[in-house]
Order: structure tokens, then sequence, then C-alpha cells
């Protein structure tokens, strides 16, 4: 890992970190809103990488190849 990576890496450890134990402290309605946030930028995320791996295949083919990569778990 290069040095800018291992840092971004930590960044969005610390973040992650950070929500968690602030969803423990919050009532259970912000909580589940978090948790669809993290989910939303973690889709997000995904598809901007394999954008970037792939730039000529479409959203629908990327969520369609984590939806079959998820059910073969």
């Amino acid at each position: 890992m290069t040095s800018d990576s291992d840092k971004n890496f930590r960044k969005i450890a610390r973040d992650f970190k950070g929500r968690i134990e602030l969803m423990n402290r919050i009532p259970a309605e912000a909580s589940i809103s978090l948790f669809f946030e993290l989910c939303n930028f973690n889709l997000n995320n995904y598809i901007k990488i394999e954008k970037e791996r792939y730039p000529d295949k479409s959203i629908k083919d990327i969520i369609i190849k984590m939806y079959k990569i998820n059910n073969k778990k």
C-alpha cells in the first residue's frame, strides 16, 4: 500500500468506527437512517471503483454482478 492509500484507508476506518460509536448513543430511528446511509455510501463507492476498472460497463451490469457475487456466499 502506498502512503496515500494507507492514509485514506485509515481515514475511512476511523470514520466508520466513529459512526458505529455514534450509533450506540442515538435513538433507533436515527440509527436506522445512519445504517441506510452507510449502505448507500458503500454501494456508491463500489460502483465508482468498478466504473474506474471497467469504464464501458453500465451501472446496471455492475449491480447485477455484485448481486451474483453476494448470492454465491
